[in-house]
């Protein structure tokens, strides 16, 4: 990743720790605009309680392609065709983390707390103020793009498909693969960095 000529590594997401989505957050959204909230939370994952004390202290929302679900019950993030809950028997019988389930009988193989990382990170790329996107991209126009990030290093960003990966900088998310380029910025200048490629974008941000 490039910045000024320097590599810049995305630490909280090179390796995904337990601080991990509160630094993303802070890094991705800048400081909170609204002081802690006093949370009713019933009994549910500490990872699953961090979001909802996250996400209140945000006017933006974090998650706006999916919705996160009131706390209460085990389906915690629903999409249009596809939702995820916690595996509520494991955390009833004393799972701290429990393992994150897909409509209701795909194990996922991931706990909890990775899994809401990956849906901060997801949702930031997929639902972006600024961003880029090119689908169906030839070989040659996923390279040019591929060249100017670097993939993130933990596996979470090979998940659930391997030849989809996630690359970023501070200032920018991709989303890549042979059948897109998903791309989301901080701020609009960031998406400088892929001008002049002889592509055309099928969304861009700056032309809206």
């Amino acid at each position: 990743m490039q910045q000024r000529g320097i590599m810049v590594d995305v630490y909280e997401l090179d390796v995904v720790a337990p601080d991990s989505l509160g630094r993303f957050v802070y890094r991705w959204y800048g400081p909170p605009d609204r002081p802690p909230a006093d949370l009713r939370l019933p009994a549910i994952p500490e990872a699953l309680a961090e979001w909802h004390r996250l996400a209140a202290r945000y006017t933006f929302p974090l998650s706006r392609d999916h919705e996160i679900l009131p706390p209460g019950r085990p389906r915690f993030w629903q999409g249009a065709g596809d939702w995820y809950s916690y595996d509520a028997e494991a955390f009833a019988a004393g799972a701290l983390d429990p393992e994150v389930i897909e409509n209701d009988d795909l194990h996922t193989g991931l706990p909890l707390s990775r899994f809401l990382v990956y849906a901060a990170v997801y949702e930031a790329t997929y639902a972006p103020v600024h961003g880029l996107v090119r689908m169906n991209p030839t070989a040659h126009e996923l390279r040019e793009v591929k060249v100017r990030l670097r993939e993130l290093d933990d596996g979470l960003w090979q998940w659930p498909d391997p030849a989809l990966r996630y690359y970023g900088d501070d200032d920018l998310l991709a989303h890549l693969g042979p059948d897109r380029i998903v791309i989301a910025a901080r701020h609009r200048d960031a998406l400088g960095r892929f001008d002049g490629l002889a592509q055309h974008w099928d969304w861009d941000s700056r032309t809206l």
